[in-house]
């Protein structure tokens, strides 16, 4: 990835324009497959709104690699996102079930070890 700005200003404008764009490429890859021989006026203008040229003649596999690199400037950079930290609410610690199974038997196993020395 360059080092160009953001194209979002939040997840939620992030999240809506990759919707939008994958939507596109969708709908591109359904002509490309249909061999259709013409861009129909309403994905054209939506290709055009998403500041992408659409020039006379132009094939179905060329459109969908300009979506692609216009995708680009929407998803995430991972190393820089590793950064910030965890997105989740909390410490980002999330023990699975496996895991807090094996906690509580050896709290159990241990607690019935002191038992039977107290006892027996």
């Amino acid at each position: 990835m360059d080092s160009s700005p953001l194209a979002y200003g939040n997840e939620a404008e992030r999240r809506y324009h990759l919707r939008r764009l994958d939507d596109l490429l969708e709908a591109l890859e359904r002509l490309n497959l249909a061999e259709a021989k013409e861009l129909p006026a309403p994905v054209k203008a939506r290709i055009e709104k998403e500041g992408i040229t659409v020039e006379d003649g132009i094939s179905f596999s060329r459109l969908i690699e300009l979506v692609w690199a216009q995708q680009e400037k929407y998803l995430i950079d991972l190393k820089a996102d590793r950064r910030k930290g965890s997105r989740r609410v909390g410490d980002g610690v999330v023990a699975s079930h496996r895991v807090l199974d094996a906690f509580i038997l050896g709290r159990l196993n241990l607690a019935g070890r002191r038992r039977r020395r107290m006892t027996g």
